[in-house]
């Protein structure tokens, strides 16, 4: 109920109990005065009835409005408590989602946390494996790293790992997707047979234009063009050991075409390189 009206209604209960006292007082007071003027008995009896039922109608009449404000101010009373009611249930389930929330939010950061801890981790160990192949890239073949893509990748990680490890610029992903390439052609080239073109020296310092046959990258057979120098060559931790042994050199011929033409496909035994 507005307040303007709970004031009317205030002002209304609060009037009526002197309006009912006034009407008894002139009641009383116009009883002993009719009496002093000797009016008929009969005639006093019916003034003093009809005073009495006017009283009457006034306390009654005043008795109903003051229930019918007793019965607004309760219907009053009744809406504002159901709407406290429901004030305090909206309050209540402010919290409960306000806490979810917080929990909701809780959870995220927890889970932000594991994500770059487990980020770190990766990286830290993605570093390791890093340097553990720049150490072994010596150990590849020639024709493997001029491969366009080891090339690049090479680059990339030798110039990424220059840097401290809270500088480095491409982001795990990157880094992780590089040496995974580098990897699989690293893979690939050693279940094949490779032939390519490389400069050696003799004994003598003389430098000769030779076909390589690279057997994966477990060993090397090397041959000039007149077959009168050739090499067999392995791995070793600082690079490829080639090692002079001209005997061989016909076979070597003979391995060459058969790798690469399939004209002459015969069996061609040749030394195995010692470590």
């Amino acid at each position: 109920m507005p307040a303007t009206l709970h004031s009317f209604h205030s002002m209304t209960v609060t009037t009526r109990i002197p309006i009912f006292t006034l009407t008894i007082t002139l009641l009383c007071t116009h009883a002993p005065f009719s009496m002093g003027q000797s009016k008929d008995p009969l005639d006093q009896s019916k003034e003093n009835m009809r005073l009495w039922l006017e009283t009457s109608q006034k306390r009654q009449a005043e008795e109903n409005a003051w229930k019918n404000d007793q019965e607004i101010l309760t219907n009053y009373k009744e809406g504002l408590l159901a709407e406290k009611a429901a004030y305090l249930k909206q309050i209540e389930e402010a919290k409960q989602r306000a806490q979810a929330a917080d929990q909701q939010s809780t959870d995220k950061i927890s889970q932000r946390d594991q994500l770059i801890a487990a980020e770190k981790a990766l990286a830290s160990h993605l570093r390791g494996l890093e340097e553990e192949f720049v150490k072994q890239v010596p150990a590849l073949p020639a024709p493997l790293i001029k491969m366009s893509k080891m090339a690049v990748g090479i680059e990339t990680l030798k110039k990424n790992l220059a840097l401290p490890a809270d500088q480095q610029t491409d982001d795990v992903g990157k880094r992780s997707a590089n040496l995974t390439e580098m990897i699989a052609e690293v893979e690939k080239f050693q279940q094949n047979v490779t032939v390519s073109n490389e400069l050696h020296k003799n004994a003598a310092g003389q430098e000769f234009n030779m076909q390589v046959v690279y057997l994966g990258m477990a060993a090397a057979y090397a041959v000039n063009e007149d077959a009168s120098f050739a090499l067999i060559g392995s791995p070793q931790s600082g690079g490829w050991k080639f090692t002079e042994r001209n005997e061989i050199a016909a076979d070597i011929k003979k391995l060459i075409v058969t790798a690469t033409t399939e004209k002459d496909i015969s069996f061609t035994p040749l030394p195995v390189p010692t470590p």
